[in-house]
């Protein structure tokens, strides 16, 4: 993986998520994020030694380190790729930039301290799970606030796909050494944890203009000046959350484990067999759900609704067989559950833009060149 900071008009082939970590000791993330140091014009080396472990696959996770201010955490492989990218930008606080092209990564955590999380997606969709058994979703610009938990499962994308930021403080560090620009009562750092997170609990906010404004610009930032404007943009963060009132946000919606199991086989379930037509009802009662609680959950687990989700499979899968095999359009048609090969053309230029005789010809070309 390059290091290069996504631009937003890579909207639809990077995905941005931002996450914050408060830490009472040092910095962490369940999203896989880690400390760097160094540099800047404040003591760094010991003042925020990571005091935690991240593991890949159960094994420590090592990052390549590109300069005293920018490390990177890299996981899956080229077909499946995932990375962090991580700059310091205070002692204490970091930003972190995630982009995963995969649905499940084997990452866990250890921690030797208190940690609090802030996640903004901004593009694609996280499963966010907790030892008490709470899960969330989160969608694109959509913002979390929790507490880390040692154990935590590893990371699921539901859509496969998933961009986004990380903003790390470690609250025990900044008690003692707060940079002068985050020197602000009304900031109130120190109260983070208890107003957002009481108990082990959560605060998950809807997307809204100012959260989109917020994040959103991380993305549109000249390198030279990347340093200097991550600074502007903590700050502006952190006024915006000390001006929240935690009761009075709109929640997002908790799904029990329960839920998720069975959205999860109602997804294998119309997959594993792409030419036959199941309906809500049918599929409802095999799975011993209400009708409306199936469309509900299993949009809020894969963003999209159960019959979109399964066109964009069967086009998917169409556009394998146009490349790979010699079938005829009307047979390809047939395997995947369409009667009206009209239709099914149909439906195949919505998702890619040409018709299925137009996409072969197309692709045999290129390959040709």
């Amino acid at each position: 993986m390059g290091t290069h900071v996504p631009c937003l008009s890579d909207r639809h082939s990077v995905h941005r998520n931002l996450t914050f970590f408060i830490s009472k000791q040092n910095i962490s993330s369940n999203c896989v994020t880690i400390a760097v140091n160094r540099r800047g014009g404040f003591p760094m080396d010991e003042l925020t030694k990571p005091r935690y472990q991240i593991y890949y696959n159960q094994k420590p996770l090592s990052p390549q380190v590109f300069s005293d201010l920018h490390v990177q955490y890299q996981y899956g492989n080229r077909e499946n790729p995932g990375s962090m990218d991580v700059f310091t930008i205070f002692p204490g606080i970091e930003l972190i930039y995630n982009d995963f092209s995969m649905v499940y990564c084997d990452s866990s955590l250890k921690t030797e301290s208190e940690l609090l999380e802030i996640n903004y997606c901004y593009q694609g969709r996280e499963e966010c799970q907790w030892l008490c058994g709470d899960y969330l979703y989160l969608g694109e610009g959509d913002l979390c606030i929790t507490r880390m938990e040692d154990g935590t499962p590893g990371l699921y994308f539901p859509t496969g796909r998933y961009l986004g930021i990380t903003i790390v403080l470690d609250l025990g560090i900044l008690k003692d050494h707060m940079p002068p620009l985050l020197n602000n009562e009304k900031l109130r750092l120190q109260e983070f944890g208890d107003r957002f997170c009481p108990g082990s609990h959560f605060l998950a906010i809807r997307a809204n203009r100012q959260i989109d404004h917020i994040f959103g610009e991380l993305y549109q930032i000249p390198q030279e000046f990347r340093h200097d404007y991550y600074k502007i943009k903590v700050l502006e963060l952190l006024l915006f959350l000390s001006m929240i009132d935690p009761e009075q946000e709109r929640a997002l919606d908790r799904v029990t484990k329960n839920q998720i199991d069975i959205i999860r086989q109602v997804q294998r379930r119309i997959t594993q067999n792409l030419q036959e037509n199941i309906t809500i009802d049918q599929l409802a009662k095999e799975f011993c759900i209400s009708p409306t609680s199936l469309k509900s959950n299993f949009k809020q687990v894969y963003s999209t609704t159960i019959k979109d989700y399964l066109r964009r499979e069967r086009m998917e899968r169409a556009s394998a067989l146009l490349l790979t095999t010699g079938s005829t359009v009307a047979d390809i048609a047939a395997s995947l559950g369409y009667t009206n090969q009209s239709k099914f053309s149909a439906a195949f230029k919505a998702v890619h833009g040409l018709t299925p005789v137009e996409y072969r010809r197309k692709c045999r070309h290129e390959r040709k060149d």
